[in-house]
């Protein structure tokens, strides 16, 4: 019986210690938001990856430059020995006619070593260029993926934040309704109030609580979204420990020249200007297909032949040989021609494609910076609303109490302190994620 209760007692603690492991909460600020992301998140790690596979292809490139080294082996039974043709005449064959003699043994082995040294290849170092570049390009796409994702990460968590402060807010004015409907019972009962009053405080505030539940709903569907963009598992429970604050010491703006700071830093403008680099090494290598091509060339082989297996007894005479091999370029059918012209066609496209971007970038940083400007003006204004709207509720509540002031006059304050406190949340989540917006158009995260 004992024994029983001991493992019952067991058993309990085992769920209850699993029960804790499963609920255990991860705190997140940003910063570790974003460092978690950089390491989980899936598409920076396929970005990473890319890198590595351009690293591999200026090895590929440079071993266009190097010996190539083969070696061969060839074993033959024939079942009809080979056929030789000699003049007539050896036999004492009349002239106009051949003389045939089955030469050589059944079995036939070959084996050898060939080597190609390319001497002169034009398009070998433009290939290895373009490589060199295509790989500091890919490096530059990564930068992108990377600022990217720390920008989703920040307006993911931003986004949490928010619509915490929207359900906290919400709270406080189903809280402030409900004492108004306590009020309006209490003022009821001495007759100091209609039942009208009573019943419209009694709606207002079931009125604001479906807004309560589509709140806590959409914090579980924002957290969801987070989540995904770290690369964190669905079933973790997080809990962010940084709060909506605005303090304007925390964001450096940039000076007159932002812009030309945004186009030296941004990784898609000097991935793109990388690519048209990349582009015209792309015309020299079409180009350098007209030119000869000479390689060195070397081969060391042995053969013997006999008509049984005794290999040990087989003789193998080596032949050498070490040579050049000239290879001119006379009529391709137009093909280089035309991969040319295709090559300096896309090279065109990309210095458009350069000069666009940068008036893009122009006006994101003007946009920008007009956004950020905008939003902190309008924090500014909020704050003194916030001050007055809280000023107005209290004195038309003291008048409501005091029989002076309506019902609706109460709902109406009530009304405009809670519009007060969202827009003041609402400008500072746009100040936050204004900055979040421009600091990736500056080219500000590494």
């Amino acid at each position: 019986m004992k024994r029983l209760i001991y493992m019952l007692l067991a058993t309990l603690l085992i769920w209850g210690s699993a029960g804790r492991t499963q609920a255990q909460v991860r705190q997140l600020t940003m910063e570790n938001a974003v460092k978690l992301a950089l390491d989980k998140n899936r598409d920076l790690q396929v970005a990473t990856l890319e890198t590595t596979k351009s690293a591999q292809k200026v090895v590929e490139a440079r071993s266009y430059s190097l010996p190539n080294v083969a070696g061969s082996a060839q074993y033959l039974y024939y079942f009809n020995k080979q056929v030789s043709f000699l003049p007539g005449s050896f036999v004492g064959l009349p002239e106009n006619q051949l003389a045939t003699f089955r030469v050589g043994g059944s079995n036939a082995l070959l084996g050898g070593i060939a080597a190609t040294q390319p001497l002169f290849q034009a398009g070998v170092r433009s290939g290895i260029k373009a490589a060199q570049i295509d790989e500091l390009a890919t490096g530059e796409a990564l930068a992108d993926v990377r600022a990217s994702i720390v920008t989703d990460v920040k307006k993911a968590y931003l986004d949490v934040l928010i619509t915490q402060e929207q359900l906290r807010l919400q709270q406080q004015s189903i809280a402030r309704n409900e004492q108004a409907l306590k009020d309006a019972r209490s003022l009821l009962a001495q007759g100091r109030a209609s039942r009208v009053d009573t019943l419209r405080a009694f709606v207002t505030v079931e009125n604001l609580r479906p807004t309560l539940i589509q709140l806590t709903n959409r914090i579980g569907i924002t957290k969801t979204v987070l989540k995904r963009t770290m690369g964190l598992d669905e079933q973790e429970t997080i809990d962010l420990q940084d709060s909506l604050r605005y303090d304007v010491s925390l964001f450096a703006l940039p000076g007159n020249d932002a812009y030309f700071e945004a186009v030296q830093a941004r990784p898609e403008v000097r991935r793109l200007e990388l690519i048209e680099k990349l582009n015209r090494e792309q015309v020299a290598i079409q180009v350098a297909e007209r030119q000869p091509k000479l390689s060195a060339i070397g081969l060391a082989q042995s053969q013997s032949q006999a008509n049984n297996f005794r290999v040990d007894e087989y003789r193998w005479p080596v032949s050498t040989y070490l040579g050049l091999q000239l290879s001119v370029p006379i009529f391709t059918g137009y093909r280089t021609n035309s991969r040319i012209q295709q090559a300096q066609i896309t090279r065109q496209q990309t210095e458009t494609q350069v000069a666009n971007l940068k008036e893009i970038v122009r006006a994101q940083v003007k946009i920008g910076l007009a956004n950020v400007e905008e939003a902190r003006l309008r924090i500014e204004t909020q704050r003194q609303t916030i001050s007055v709207a809280e000023l107005s509720y209290r004195i038309t509540r003291d008048r409501w109490k005091q029989g002076i002031a309506s019902r609706l006059d109460m709902s109406d304050a009530e009304l405009s302190l809670t519009q007060a406190k969202s827009n003041y949340l609402q400008a500072v989540y746009d100040y936050l994620t204004a900055t979040v917006n421009l600091d990736k158009v500056l080219g500000r995260i590494k």
